[in-house]
């Protein structure tokens, strides 16, 4: 499966890309409220993102953020994909 297949596979998938983008870093908790899904299912969703190469874990003390991989090649698509399906959303409002 290629890297589009892999995010787009999945709404939970491009909520976490988006509120990332918007937010920055976040635990998984956070990030599983702000986007209405569990957190046994965001946490596996933020893995196969982090297995592509998407998001990244950084560990500070017990905690565990989750942020956009800004190393990647692909930042500059994923920053541009953020962009426009904000703006799509904007246009529904």
């Amino acid at each position: 499966m290629n890297l589009v297949d892999e995010i787009m596979e999945s709404k939970i998938r491009i909520k976490i890309i988006l509120s990332l983008y918007e937010l920055g870093e976040l635990n998984i908790t956070q990030l599983s409220k702000i986007i209405g899904s569990n957190y046994t299912l965001t946490l596996k969703h933020v893995k196969a993102l982090e297995d592509i190469g998407i998001v990244k874990e950084v560990t500070i003390g017990r905690m565990r953020i989750i942020k956009l991989n800004k190393d990647t090649p692909a930042y500059k698509h994923i920053k541009d994909l953020a962009n426009t399906l904000k703006n799509l959303m904007n246009l529904q409002q």
